[in-house]
């Protein structure tokens, strides 16, 4: 059967992760978010250059929209316990070597968060 489907079973975002109101939602044909969709062109009239991916698979679609963002020049990180491989552990492993040593970024959720925090909120966290 079809995997990731439109319409199927495992297709579906959890309610946690549903669009708001004001987020775009873009329908990919192919692995790659790039092809033949509007992304790049909605991003650069936005001015956004960086790009955080997460999701599944990190061997197939995750990497396919990461290094077709590297060439149209956006810097992409990909969060490596926020994404999940199609088949064995080695294929995350090599997508996230791949990622890290041509195309990108690799980091992990938490580090990405502490990197963005401001002084002041972990001030306000450290007192309360």
């Amino acid at each position: 059967g079809k995997l990731l489907a439109k319409g199927g079973w495992d297709f579906e975002l959890i309610d946690a992760l549903k669009p708001e109101p004001q987020d775009l939602v873009i329908e990919k044909p192919r692995y790659s978010g790039f092809f033949n969709t509007a992304l790049d062109s909605m991003l650069r009239v936005r001015g956004i250059r960086n790009l955080v991916f997460v999701g599944i698979a990190t061997n197939v679609c995750v990497e396919s929209t990461l290094r077709d963002g590297f060439f149209l020049e956006y810097f992409g990180v990909a969060l490596k316990d926020a994404c999940y491989q199609a088949g064995p552990i080695e294929a995350q492993e090599a997508s996230l070597y791949n990622i890290k040593t041509f195309f990108g970024w690799v980091s992990d959720t938490q580090s990405f968060v502490d990197t963005f925090e401001t002084p002041s909120s972990q001030t306000l966290a450290k007192t309360a």
